[in-house]
């Protein structure tokens, strides 16, 4: 087939995706494992952390589908505030608006170049030591939209995430699908830093928001405020605010910056 030719560029606190329209969208199902590998190869191609497939889908709801750069189909919080903002700017949808995506219906708002999504709650899965070669990483599991392994770092900086990750992403304990590895450094207050090794990326990404909710999650239940301020490799910082009871909050509340970075057309390269 002949990929869809424009494209919009857009980065959410670090994470940087490529978000087709309707035009994409519509062929999208047999031909993505195939191109989407391509296009988000850095260097040789346009590159990114993932592709957004947008289109309406009714009066005030958008449809959302987000694929990792190995062509797998996923849910991704940044992604999702960056499909946001680019369905308002495409005049898809007004301000406020329903996102349809992989777990569900997620409310957005976009707000100038800030996006909150509502998104569902995190789930706590439990906690768990894991044997990473001669080391051991004790974490929590939490569920918040994807899996992710939420470890506890004291100097986030010199931690060996591109040692631990690809291990722990395919430890035999998460199963089949695998795990997102994120490490987290309580620097002030309710102000975390985070280092997160993503699947699919099978890499660090620069910001990641289902693991900003994650590791926000951890904190609250140890006794942190509602709202906590998540800054990740990028220096971006996202806000995740948790209504309602510590350990079972209503929502999770994303909020962070959705940037268009450019705007421009597929050249025949990009894809060989």
């Amino acid at each position: 087939m002949e990929p869809p030719v424009a494209f919009v560029k857009m980065s959410g606190a670090g994470n940087d995706f490529l978000v087709f329209g309707p035009r994409g969208a519509s062929s999208v199902e047999k031909n993505a494992a195939g191109w989407i590998p391509r296009l988000c190869r850095r260097r040789i191609s346009i590159g990114a952390d993932g592709v957004l497939f947008v289109e309406p889908a009714g009066a005030g709801r958008v449809r959302v589908r987000f694929f990792n750069p190995d062509g797998s189909p996923a849910f991704c919080g940044n992604g999702s505030r960056c499909a946001a903002r680019f369905a308002l700017l495409r005049g898809l949808a007004d301000a406020s608006m329903t996102l349809e995506t992989v777990i569900g219906d997620v409310p957005a708002l976009v707000e100038g170049e800030r996006v909150r999504l509502t998104l569902p709650s995190p789930r706590l899965i439990g906690d768990e030591r894991l044997a990473v070669g001669d080391e051991t990483l004790t974490g929590r599991r939490v569920l918040a939209g994807v899996p992710h392994f939420v470890v506890g770092c004291d100097d986030l900086a010199s931690a060996p995430l591109e040692r631990w990750g690809p291990h722990a992403r395919r430890h035999r304990v998460f199963g089949e699908e695998g795990t997102n590895l994120d490490l987290v450094e309580k620097t002030k207050g309710d102000r975390l830093g985070l280092r997160t090794w993503e699947r699919g990326v099978e890499g660090e990404t620069l910001a990641c928001g289902s693991g900003a909710v994650a590791a926000a999650f951890t904190r609250r239940l140890d006794g942190g405020a509602r709202t906590i301020t998540v800054v990740p490799a990028s220096g971006i910082p996202l806000v995740v605010s948790f209504p309602g009871p510590r350990e079972n909050p209503e929502s999770a509340m994303l909020s962070g910056d959705a940037r268009v970075v450019f705007r421009g057309e597929l050249g025949a390269d990009a894809l060989t």
